[in-house]
C-alpha cells in the first residue's frame, strides 16, 4: 500500500492505468477487511478496543489510497485526454459501487457495480444528486447537511469512516449498505468518493439468527408451556412485523389441529376475530394450517384474497387480512403443531425467514416434547 502511494506521488511513472487500478483495488481490499472486522466485532469475536484502533488505521489507509488513486487518474486523464468511459472500465470489475460526487453533490462517476446494487445505469445516475437518487427520504436531510459542511472544508463526521446506511433501489426496494466516504480536492474543490457495499442479506441473516436466540430465551424463561408459546408468537410478530400469530396443536385423539394459543397487536378487528374463535379446529389438508400439517412444509401466501387455500373460519376475505404464513412444529420428523401468522399488508415470501423457521419449529418441538415428558 505504501509503495503504491509513494509511486503515485513520486516522479516515477509506471503505466498510469496499472497504478491507478492497483491503488483503487487496494482501497476496496481495505474496505473489505474493515467490513469483516466490523462483522466480527458485532458477533463478539474481536475485542472492541482492538477494533476501534484497527478501524482508525484502516480508515486512514483507505482515505490515502482513494486520494492517491484519484490523483493518479487525474494525472493520466490530463496527460492522455482519456475519456470517462476508460475510467469506468477500470472499476467495472469492482463488486462495490464506487460513486464520486462533485462539489455540488451531483454524481460525476458511477461504476457498473452501482447499477448492480441500485439498479440505475450510469446514464440514469450521471448528474443526479446522490441523496435524491439512492437515499431514503427520512435520511436525506442529515446527508445533505453533512455534505454542505464537507464541501467547504473537506471534513465531516463520516469522512474516513465506515457506516451503515439504508439505500433505495430503482424498483423502490430498500436495502442496507455499508458505505465508506473520503474526500478528494480536485481543482481546489472538494469532491466526495463513496464506496457502497450491499449488506442486506448479511444483516437479514443476523436478524434471523437473533430471532432464533430470542425464541430460545422465550422457551427457557417461561414458567409453563402456554406462556412459552405466547412469548414465541409475540417475538416472531414483533421482530418480523406480523400483526397476529396463532399456535394450533395436533389433537391425535380427534384427528384435528386445535387452536390453543394466540397473540396480536392492538387491533380491534383482529382481536375480535381471535377472541371469538376458541376451540377452532382444522382437519388434515383443510386451510393453510391443515395443508402444512399434512405436508410438513411451510406455506406462504402473499395475499389470501387471491388464493382460496388461505381463507379460513377466522380470516375471511372481508377481514382485511392479506399476508399469511404457516410453518410446522416437528418432533423427530413428525408434525405436532403449526404456527400461523397474518398481516394486513400483502407480504411476499421471505426465503431467509422460510429457512430460519425450520430451526425455530424444531426448537419449539423439542421444548414441547421435554415438557410432555416432565408432565407425564
Amino acid at each position: 500500500m505504501l509503495v503504491g502511494i509513494g509511486l503515485a506521488f513520486s516522479d516515477i511513472r509506471l503505466s498510469g492505468w496499472v497504478l491507478g487500478w492497483i491503488l483503487l483495488s487496494g482501497a476496496l481490499l481495505v474496505q473489505w477487511f474493515r467490513s469483516i472486522l466490523s462483522y466480527s466485532s458485532a458477533r463478539g469475536n474481536v475485542d472492541p478496543d482492538i477494533v476501534e484502533i484497527a478501524d482508525d488505521w484502516m480508515g486512514l489507509g483507505f482515505a490515502l489510497l482513494i486520494v492517491a488513486s484519484m490523483y493518479m487518474m487525474r494525472e493520466v486523464l490530463a496527460r492522455h485526454s482519456l475519456t470517462e468511459e476508460r475510467l469506468r472500465v477500470i472499476s467495472a470489475a469492482a463488486r462495490d459501487a464506487v460513486v464520486m460526487m462533485d462539489n455540488r453533490g451531483r454524481i460525476a462517476f458511477w461504476n457498473e457495480a452501482g447499477q448492480r446494487i441500485f439498479g440505475f445505469s450510469r446514464q440514469e445516475a450521471q448528474g443526479k444528486k446522490v441523496h435524491e437518487l439512492i437515499i431514503p427520504e427520512r435520511n436525506r436531510m442529515d446527508f445533505e447537511r453533512n455534505f454542505t459542511d464537507f464541501r467547504r472544508t473537506g471534513q465531516g463526521p463520516v469522512i474516513g469512516k465506515t457506516l451503515e446506511l439504508p439505500g433505495i433501489r430503482k424498483d423502490g426496494a430498500e436495502i442496507v449498505t455499508e458505505v465508506s466516504v473520503s474526500g478528494a480536492n480536485v481543482d481546489e474543490k472538494w469532491h466526495a468518493i463513496c464506496i457502497f457495499r450491499d449488506i442486506t442479506e448479511r444483516k437479514r441473516a443476523e436478524q434471523l439468527l437473533e430471532l432464533e436466540y430470542a425464541v430460545a430465551r422465550c422457551l427457557d424463561g417461561a414458567d409453563n408451556t402456554s406462556e412459552a408459546i405466547r412469548a414465541v408468537i409475540r417475538a416472531i410478530c414483533q421482530t418480523q412485523a406480523w400483526e397476529c400469530g396463532r399456535f394450533l396443536r395436533v389433537d391425535d385423539a380427534a384427528g384435528v389441529l386445535r387452536l390453543v394459543e394466540y397473540w396480536s397487536v392492538a387491533d380491534g378487528t383482529i382481536q375480535g376475530l381471535l377472541a371469538a374463535s376458541p376451540g377452532i379446529t382444522y382437519g388434515p389438508g383443510v386451510g393453510m394450517s391443515g395443508k402444512v400439517w399434512q405436508s410438513g412444509q411451510p406455506l406462504w401466501i402473499a395475499d389470501i384474497t387471491k388464493d382460496a387455500r388461505a381463507l379460513t373460519a377466522i380470516f375471511k376475505a372481508e377481514s382485511g387480512v392479506r399476508g399469511a404464513f404457516v410453518f410446522p412444529v416437528k418432533v423427530e420428523g413428525t408434525t405436532i403443531g403449526v404456527f400461523a401468522f397474518n398481516s394486513h399488508e400483502i407480504r411476499e415470501p421471505d426465503a431467509q425467514l422460510l429457512l430460519a423457521v425450520r430451526a425455530i419449529g424444531s426448537q419449539v418441538g423439542g421444548f414441547l416434547r421435554r415438557k410432555r415428558g416432565e408432565d407425564a
